[in-house]
């Protein structure tokens, strides 16, 4: 990525401060990391940067360390993708893919359903171990304990994770902290973050229109052993992010059936 692309994006002079001012400017992002911390909560979605490929033979991972892995996914890699994720405290519903074809999992106590859902005419189609047949797998509570809680896509779990305390987050995950905030010329508004760790420096800013959280931006960036500048950027739009669960989403889809063989509790 050239220097210059790569240090205009969504930096704005906000690099060039060499101490961060206290957060307590960031008041709108507070709401939203209040929704996180409280478990109940929809957010809805789009990566309109995903990732690019790494080969022409990526093949799909349903089972990455977070659950719902897509950045080697041969269908949805180089194309631009939504989610879905939903909790009520107890259950929870993730989704990422597309208006065809989605990868699902849905969480019910200690039990996670993985499955995926294909568009067929007006209709959609699920399959786990078969068609519309799912059995359940143990939940991975060290996976959890390890990585934290994801949020479907890997680019949004890390921007998600972003807003948390420093308290609720694992060990190395990024710590951001609140650099300006500030209004734009279409109306919008933001506030910026930053974190430093060896060698590399993440930037995220969260877009508002109103109250409301409408877009999360972010670039990393790190210097080469050549010395050039090199990194990425992401861009998520927000379309809901709300403390109302939707309980619809928080069951098996209609017709699709459990056919988990349990043992007998004594």
């Amino acid at each position: 990525m050239k220097k210059k692309k790569l240090l205009s994006f969504l930096m704005g002079g906000m690099l060039s401060l060499g101490t961060f001012l206290p957060s307590a400017n960031a008041a709108k992002i507070d709401a939203y990391r209040d929704i996180l911390l409280s478990e109940s909560y929809t957010i809805r979605y789009d990566n309109i940067t995903p990732p690019p490929r790494v080969t022409n033979r990526d093949r799909m991972e349903l089972f990455g360390k977070s659950g719902l892995s897509v950045e080697r996914n041969d269908y949805l890699t180089n194309r631009q993708s939504s989610g879905i994720i939903v909790d009520d405290g107890t259950d929870r519903y993730e989704e990422v893919g597309d208006e065809d074809f989605s990868m699902c999992r849905l969480t019910k106590g200690r039990e996670d359903f993985y499955f995926t859902k294909y568009k067929k005419g007006d209709s959609y189609q699920y399959f786990g171990t078969k068609e519309n047949k799912v059995e359940a797998n143990a939940k991975n509570y060290l996976s959890e304990v390890v990585e934290g809680q994801s949020y479907g896509d890997p680019e949004v779990s890390r921007l998600l994770k972003a807003m948390l305390p420093s308290g609720r987050k694992t060990a190395g995950q990024e710590v951001y902290s609140y650099v300006k905030g500030g209004s734009l010329p279409e109306g919008l508004s933001y506030e910026d973050y930053k974190s430093s760790n060896t060698g590399q420096t993440s930037v995220i800013r969260y877009y508002f229109a109103g109250q409301s959280l409408v877009k999360i931006a972010s670039a990393s960036y790190y210097r080469k052993p050549d010395g050039s500048m090199d990194g990425h950027k992401c861009i998520i739009r927000i379309t809901e992010f709300s403390s109302v669960p939707d309980k619809s989403l928080l069951r098996l889809p209609d017709g699709v059936e459990d056919v988990t063989k349990r043992k007998e509790k004594k």
